[in-house]
């Protein structure tokens, strides 16, 4: 069954607790919810909601509960926030798993005809992006990618070359922004929210910083007893 991380958990939640304990809904909006780790969209933020979570609603749930969503969701929503894909799902490596095994009919295979088939998935994958960037087939570009849309004509007309370097505009990722230090050598992704504590808007005016200085008086080696 295909499913996100948040209906695992519920399955999981219904399964050790019911679906009628109260406790149930606290467990799933302390990740899931508006203000919960899921929408966090840096690590700081994330960790530190994680952190809350686990002492005010995790502390007191079931020992399969916690350990469940320690080793598990924890982790999993974490490298998401890492990688800047906090809505990605575990939905398209689950349905990519069901059609190799379709592929295969369940059954064993050996090394060159196991390669032979991924090839085979492959090609068909690339073809049918192709056929979404002309408006064919089953599946659409999406919103940020509209731009990228050729007619049927456009494409037939265009030449090899002109095809391959269409497909590969629309298959690039968009570079996150990053800022380069001054010697060229370090290369830091401007991530949303960094250097920033929790939950902080923005950041303070630095005050202007003043200097204190004390009046020093001279001693006359004159009236000294040591002279």
């Amino acid at each position: 069954m295909l499913s996100t991380p948040e209906e695992n958990l519920i399955r999981k939640v219904d399964a050790v607790m019911g679906s009628q304990t109260p406790q149930r809904r606290t467990i799933i909006d302390g990740l899931f919810g508006d203000g919960g780790a899921a929408a966090s969209t840096d690590v700081v933020t994330f960790d530190s909601c994680v952190e809350r979570y686990r002492k005010t609603v995790l502390s007191s749930a079931p020992p399969d509960i916690k350990h469940y969503v320690d080793n598990r969701i924890i982790q999993l929503l974490r490298l998401n926030v890492m990688a800047c894909r906090t809505e990605w799902t575990n939905n398209s490596a689950e349905s990519i798993n069901h059609v190799l095994k379709q592929a295969v009919q369940w059954r064993p295979q050996q090394l060159p005809d196991l390669i032979g088939k991924l090839r085979v998935l492959v090609t068909s994958q690339f073809i049918e992006a192709d056929c979404a960037l002309c408006g064919r087939g089953d599946f659409f570009l999406s919103p940020t990618h509209a731009k990228h849309r050729l007619t049927v004509d456009t494409w037939k007309n265009m030449s090899s070359a002109q095809c391959h370097k269409a497909a590969q505009a629309y298959f690039k990722l968009a570079a996150a922004p990053a800022s380069m230090s001054t010697d060229g050598t370090l290369s830091v992704p401007l991530t949303p929210g960094a250097g920033k504590k929790p939950h902080q808007r923005k950041r303070p005016r630095v005050d202007k910083s003043t200097t204190v200085t004390t009046k020093s008086t001279k001693v006359d080696d004159s009236d000294s007893d040591f002279a």
